[in-house]
């Protein structure tokens, strides 16, 4: 079902940040680019160049190859303090440790607010996050991602007690000293091939 444009500026004009659930976040931004200085970023995998993104649709310096991560999100905030921006995200759910920190700092800012799309249901690495988003199609969102995620965590377990069986069967038969030899003979190889190396 696709997101209402209408409901999407009401929650900007809130200054809401906007969690969609499997939505065409390109066509979203392209018909609402021209109404706020926006910016729009693919994946949040692309690390340091998301943000070099940011800072040249915030200002004419262009040069930003020397300048870290903070540096560059300090210019953002200075550059954002009188001018709203949205920055949207799209596969929000490919946000890592690494960028985690940063996206925090930037979504903290009065003047900066996100519209992020997921499209894989797959563990969130931070739900705190999630928590500073309004979600437009939370029923969808709700029902499709607890039963993926659910799905997943019951298949893991269940691997899991078939691997214990398997070990538990191999351990109460004469194949034990042969595979206790084995593993120990593979620990030593890697040991003194990193000692070598």
């Amino acid at each position: 079902m696709e997101t209402n444009h209408n409901e999407i500026i009401k929650q900007i004009e809130n200054n809401n940040n906007i969690l969609l659930y499997k939505q065409d976040l390109y066509k979203t931004y392209t018909n609402l680019k021209k109404q706020y200085q926006s910016i729009y970023i693919s994946t949040p995998k692309k690390g340091k160049v998301a943000f070099q993104q940011i800072l040249n649709k915030t200002s004419n310096k262009k040069d930003t190859k020397n300048k870290t991560i903070s540096q560059i999100i300090e210019d953002i905030k200075q550059n954002t303090k009188h001018t709203k921006t949205i920055i949207y995200i799209n596969n929000f759910e490919q946000l890592t440790r690494r960028e985690l920190e940063n996206y925090k700092e930037l979504i903290q800012q009065e003047n900066i607010q996100f519209i992020a799309n997921i499209n894989e249901d797959k563990e969130f690495i931070d739900n705190q996050l999630l928590d500073n988003f309004i979600i437009l199609n939370k029923e969808e969102y709700q029902n499709n991602r607890s039963q993926s995620i659910n799905i997943n965590n019951t298949i893991l377990l269940l691997l899991s007690f078939l691997i214990l069986l398997l070990f538990l069967r191999i351990q109460l038969s004469p194949l034990r000293y042969i595979i206790s030899g084995l593993w120990f003979t593979l620990l030593m190889y890697r040991t003194i091939y990193y000692l070598t190396k």
